[in-house]
């Protein structure tokens, strides 16, 4: 079996995607684009020569390093994806993958209401519309489709969603784990790789391949002190009257950091500390990360919840009326400290460093170590670097930096007069040219699945070819979301029934039945989908539409649930100030990015350079989620791969890892850039056949119900297998000579023991067995919670896995009685 895998180059000199290739199926794994050298028009370039023979597409993290041109390639490629290429993610990456495109384009000038967008909203929203969700171990079962594929997602750790994928066929298991921590963070569990007990988990051992990065590490500090670390330079920023400005990225760790401002400021309330301190957040995407992140905590730690609710706080992304999403230019007021979170894109970057590090005393707290793509905080990582090798500061603690520094700045210009008709009209244009391309392209998909239907009748042998009824369902959903029609429209083609109808001489009755097409039901893992804008009429909608209006105006920190005189008055003082015109109100400037479709007030953007002197304080505290270089070096080769293939440059790859691996005999191979390199999985069984006199000598012994074993030991013999009485005898060549010989293993001549370590036993114990033969035995075995046996109470069996069974207490008669009653129920060999 053989497997092809490669790592793509835009031009960026490092990995923004994996191509696994194998017999039948391409799979493009994290398309990533998040280079400033790389432009647009370069990385769909590159991308074009890809596109066109990828099947399958895997999102693993929901960050601009793993799906930055996923968008970009679905806007640009409709036609493959609407026709052949599917999309898997988990709905945290969905979702928070939204906001860090958003991010992104917005920054680079793709979407907006600017002269230069090229994308619009929408159809970032039907890209990631077009991803199919799983969950956490949930099975994606290709097999039938690509020759025993199969996806599984496994927590990665790291991000909200983020995953390990693990990629199997009938021979080769592949595991991606880019990135990846063992250990939990503020508001998510460790990884999958290990199980709670601390071994490999066995779903992902001993694959063929490993595949992964060494460029970037967490810290080998205890996540609680690094922690403790952080909130102390918060609460010396703070003190001194000063102002903390933290980059984040959107879609990575901006909700574990407000988690940890969140539980800072709640501990300081209870000492009546910082009660006024405004929380700002500075996105292109304003809150929506919030409001994602609100409807997902099923996704994050248990553990989190529980203490939030202990607070009696309805989430811990709910800091009520002192959180603020603003822009750069409304910074000036607010005056005094306060904790700025800002997207980490260059432009926000620089535009809230000139507001902020010229007059006011602000402190950066820089919280990664991966921001080389951001040109102003690599600047000011290589000075923390610098004086950390100079032994002139540690981390957690405070570096004054005063320096000149270049930083870019955006000019808008509003679009005015005949400019604007024409840009205007630019737009429309696009969009009609754009929806004809989906109208065409849904019917061309909806043709060729009626030409497959053609054929998903039973020739005369009654052996039907076609495609899967699931298989066709799940096109139907997939062009369901992309239709933009009235129910109507859907009903009319629902009940659309041919004039013509071929009926085959050897076909069965049931295709002899006049063609009831019934209407498909649309289902997902919860239960029927119900379109409930079809069961009100118009007047109802526009009835709802001002109750939503009325609703938007709660505050964020009021129970909408809570039932009180006092809570059913407040719908109306919105309603009073909409008549008024006092504004939007806290729901709409939330999360509302209304403001970035490209007709409403558009603008010419124009970039500069200038040169600011920049006066502030550095602190840096790793905060990062990814497993440090201990834990690697020890954690990968428990996994027992066969090989470890590290993506992207060689340059780029940590040293010591690579020769720390290396000695505990882990294949490991460095990827070049732009190279594929094919990998051949030899696999070889053979025939043996038992001897009747070594069969004779077997002791069988049962293990459940269908299988026996029996411990063998002997000679292997080739003999030559004897022709058949009539059969004309052949010219013997030897390729004709190797295969009329046969492997025969036959007793050993001599009486020597070979066999002289202690027995292998082998089985499935069933606690109910076992409890039936311990009560045989005048024992009082019953079971107790969580599938406990408790024998005489002293004694407890429980299994862990299936072959994982614990017998827990003290060392005694009965305990050592116990565990020979296990021993016996297994065969030993």
């Amino acid at each position: 079996m053989t497997y092809t895998v490669n790592c793509c180059d835009d031009g960026s000199r490092q990995c923004v995607g994996t191509i696994v290739r194998f017999d039948n199926v391409t799979i493009l794994i994290d398309p990533g684009w998040s280079s400033s050298e790389v432009g647009y028009e370069d990385s769909m370039k590159y991308w074009s020569s890809v596109i066109s023979e990828v099947d399958l597409i895997l999102l693993s993290q929901p960050s601009v390093e793993s799906l930055g041109a996923y968008a970009a390639l679905y806007y640009n490629f409709l036609a493959h994806f609407i026709t052949r290429i599917e999309v898997y993610a988990t709905l945290p990456v969905c979702n928070l993958g939204r906001v860090t495109t958003i991010e992104w384009y917005v920054a680079r000038g793709l979407i907006g209401p600017c002269k230069s967008n090229l994308i619009e909203l929408a159809d970032v929203e039907k890209a990631f519309d077009h991803i199919q969700a799983l969950k956490y171990s949930q099975l994606a079962d290709l097999r039938s489709k690509y020759d025993g594929l199969t996806l599984v997602a496994h927590n990665a750790g790291v991000s909200p969603g983020g995953s390990i994928w693990c990629i199997s066929t009938y021979f080769e298991k592949l595991v991606y784990a880019v990135r990846w921590n063992h250990t939990r963070s503020t508001i998510l569990n460790s990884s999958s790789l290990l199980e709670q007990g601390g071994k490999p988990l066995s779903a992902l051992m001993r694959p063929s391949a490993f595949i992964t990065k060494f460029d970037r590490f967490g810290s080998s500090k205890p996540h609680g002190k690094r922690v403790k670390l952080f909130k102390e330079a918060l609460k010396s920023v703070l003190g001194s009257n000063g102002s903390a400005m933290i980059p984040v990225e959107i879609g990575g760790n901006f909700l574990d950091l407000f988690v940890l401002v969140h539980d800072f400021l709640y501990e300081c309330s209870r000492s009546r500390l910082y009660t006024q301190v405004p929380v700002l957040l500075v996105s292109y995407s304003r809150g929506r990360a919030l409001t994602y992140a609100r409807s997902m905590l099923e996704w994050l730690s248990a553990s989190l919840l529980k203490i939030w609710e202990a607070r009696d706080n309805r989430s811990p992304f709910d800091l009520g009326s002192r959180f603020h999403v603003i822009t750069p230019e409304e910074l000036g007021k607010y005056s005094g400290p306060k904790i700025c979170f800002v997207s980490q894109v260059d432009l926000l970057i620089d535009e809230v460093i000139t507001k902020l590090c010229q007059a006011e005393r602000t402190t950066i707290i820089l919280t990664t170590a991966g921001d080389k793509n951001v040109r102003t905080l690599s600047a000011l990582h290589r000075r923390w670097d610098l004086a950390q090798e100079q032994h002139v500061i540690e981390e957690g603690k405070s570096l004054n930096f005063s320096e000149s520094m270049s930083l870019r700045t955006v000019q808008l210009k509003p679009i005015t007069d005949k400019e604007l008709e024409e840009y205007s009209n630019e737009v429309i244009s696009r969009r009609d040219s754009r929806k004809e391309l989906e109208t065409s392209l849904q019917k061309e998909a909806k043709l060729g699945e009626k030409s497959m239907g053609a054929f998903n009748m039973e020739d005369s042998q009654g052996e039907t070819i076609g495609v899967d009824d699931e298989d066709d369902e799940d096109e139907d959903n997939l062009l369901s979301i992309l239709k933009e029609k009235d129910s109507s429209t859907v009903v009319q083609s629902a009940v659309e029934i041919p004039v013509d109808f071929l009926v085959q001489p050897g076909s069965h009755s049931k295709h002899k039945m006049f063609p009831f097409q019934p209407a498909r039901i649309k289902a997902d893992d919860y239960g029927t989908v119900v379109d409930f804008t079809s069961m009100f009429s118009s007047e109802d909608g526009d009835l709802n539409g001002k109750n939503d209006s009325a609703m938007e105006g709660l505050e964020e920190d009021e129970d909408p649930y809570e039932l009180s005189e006092e809570r059913r008055e407040l719908p109306k003082k919105p309603r009073r100030e909409t008549k008024r015109g006092k504004g939007k109100t806290v729901a709409q400037s939330f999360d509302n990015i209304d403001y970035l479709d490209p007709l409403q007030n558009p603008v010419n953007r124009t970039e500069s350079t200038t040169t600011v002197t920049v006066k502030c304080s550095l602190i840096f505290v790793n905060l990062e989620s990814l497993a440090d270089q201990r834990s690697t070096s020890v954690i990968l080769p428990a996994l027992k791969p066969r090989k470890a293939l590290l993506l992207g440059p060689q340059e780029a790859q940590n040293s010591q890892s690579v020769n720390t691996l290396q000695k505990r005999d882990v294949d490991i191979i460095e990827m070049p850039l732009n190279k594929p390199i094919e990998f051949v999985t030899s696999i070889k069984s053979i025939d043996i056949s038992i001897d009747p006199e070594l069969d004779s000598l077997l002791k069988w012994q049962r293990i459940g119900d269908n299988y026996t074993v029996a411990h063998v030991i002997g000679r292997l013999v080739k003999e030559k297998a004897q022709a058949n009485k009539g059969e004309v005898s052949k010219p013997q060549t030897k390729r004709n000579q190797n295969s009329r010989t046969k492997l025969v293993l036959k007793p050993l001549q001599s009486s020597f023991k070979a066999h002289t370590g202690g027995s292998l036993s082998i089985g499935d114990i069933r606690l109910a067995d076992l409890k039936r033969r311990l009560t045989d035995q005048h024992h009082r075995a019953e079971f107790k919670g969580e599938g406990t046996l408790v024998v005489d109470g002293q004694v407890a069996v429980r299994k862990i896995s299936d072959s994982e069974t614990i017998v827990d207490g003290s060392p005694s008669e009965l305990f050592y009685s116990v565990k020979n009653a296990i021993t016996e129920m297994l065969a030993k060999i």
